[in-house]
């Protein structure tokens, strides 16, 4: 009875849903939102979304159209190529990049609203989860200071040789753009092959984001989960592709 019961409620969630999927998507999203939810989301290519207005509301998103950066064919627009060509050569930085140095306080720093209506979608019970991640190793952050102060910074999570960027904020002007650029040399560095930034963002069309099809990306998530990489700490070497190309 049990069992039937169940066949005929999936049935008529499947149809409310308009698919199977859909439904187990909205299925999933009731569960309380912890590391273990988390991770077993972004193993299947979910993006686990807390709504703006209200936390207690969680959605799993398989969107149809998803942003990816090339990890290899990244490009940089002329104002920050300028500034980093700058930064290179100057004995004393404007930025001084660590990595994984002060997670809690970089994505603690990404949720602070950045508008007047003080929307965030970071929720603490989705901050919290991701703290847990960082300490069992799969969360990961690439911040800039400036004088000793954190100014600048992008959040992560690295499940082998996938990566997905969560949130970055800045404090002062190019502080976020600096990170997330070190974030591209780095994951090319330590060998990542698919750099998700779930759905497309206007913001990352900058660093040469593509729009790829659900198919094609679920094709390349299993062959990223299924090859073994590491996130060091190691500070990857300032390098330059052609600026804007």
């Amino acid at each position: 009875m049990k069992r039937k019961l169940q066949l005929f409620f999936f049935a008529a969630l499947s149809k409310i849903s308009r698919s199977k999927s859909d439904a187990i998507l909205w299925a999933n999203s009731q569960n309380e939102l912890s590391p273990h939810t988390l991770i077993a989301a972004f193993v299947q290519g979910v993006v686990v979304f807390p709504t703006m207005r209200n936390h207690k509301i969680i959605e799993w998103l398989d969107p149809e159209i998803r942003g990816v950066l090339p990890i290899n064919q990244f490009k940089m627009q002329d104002g920050l190529y300028k500034l980093l060509k700058k930064e290179r050569d100057r004995e004393v930085k404007e930025f001084e990049i660590k990595i994984d140095a002060n997670f809690e306080e970089t994505i603690r720093a990404c949720s602070k609203p950045r508008d007047v209506k003080g929307i965030t979608w970071l929720s603490e019970t989705y901050i919290d989860s991701t703290i847990a991640l960082h300490q069992l190793g799969f969360a990961h952050s690439v911040e800039a200071y400036q004088d000793g102060h954190l100014v600048g910074g992008v959040v992560g999570i690295a499940i082998n040789s996938y990566f997905m960027s969560l949130s970055l904020f800045h404090a002062v002007n190019n502080a976020s753009k600096v990170a997330f650029y070190y974030l591209m040399l780095k994951l090319k560095a330590d060998g990542f092959q698919l750099h998700d930034l779930g759905m497309p963002n206007p913001w990352i069309q900058q660093f040469g984001m593509k729009s790829i099809s659900r198919q094609e990306f679920r094709a390349n998530l299993l062959k990223a989960m299924a090859t073994p990489c590491i996130f060091t700490k190691d500070i990857p070497a300032l390098t330059f592709p052609i600026a804007g190309k």
